[in-house]
């Protein structure tokens, strides 16, 4: 759907869009109406989909790290190698979540599975060093009663050696 200039910037300050959204909507601005971007172009380059992914080793246990946004868009960078890990027979799995900003509903399913997939096998997963502001989203979907958190990598460890 293409909208007008004045339209479009209407509606981005009704949504409440930061400014990285208003200055790539400024940069399109004054374009004619061949080059104009949907709504949709404008929201999906105005959002950061930079994302990193760590996994180690570290004797018994393999640790996973994303940075960034765990979303439909990032999951393809890691899911084989977590359900891989997950699939080993007791598996002590530790995914840190210290630098993911967001986790939406395509990440949570990618986390719950690895969960179970791990559970299956008759390894762990946990959780650890979770963002204050995901841990709040987590608690109110009740995850914290599915998933196993701990409040760092110490702890972790602990939960796993029970």
């Amino acid at each position: 759907m293409i909208l007008g200039m004045t339209n479009m910037n209407n509606n981005m300050k009704r949504m409440n869009f930061g400014s990285n959204a208003l200055k790539l909507l400024e940069k399109v601005e004054g374009q004619n109406s061949d080059s104009v971007q949907s709504l949709d172009g404008v929201i999906n380059q105005a959002f950061d989909t930079k994302f990193d992914f760590i996994e180690r080793q570290k004797g018994e246990f393999v640790i996973f790290a994303p940075k960034g946004r765990i979303s439909n868009v990032t999951v393809k960078f890691f899911k084989d190698r977590i359900y891989r890990a997950a699939s080993e027979q007791r598996c002590k799995v530790i995914i840190n979540l210290r630098y993911a900003t967001l986790i939406d509903s395509v990440g949570l399913g990618v986390l719950i599975n690895t969960h179970k997939v791990a559970d299956q096998h008759g390894g762990m997963v946990v959780f650890t060093d979770t963002p204050e502001r995901i841990i709040k989203n987590m608690k109110m979907l009740y995850m914290d009663r599915f998933l196993n958190f701990a409040p760092d990598m110490k702890h972790a460890v602990q939960m796993m050696d029970r």
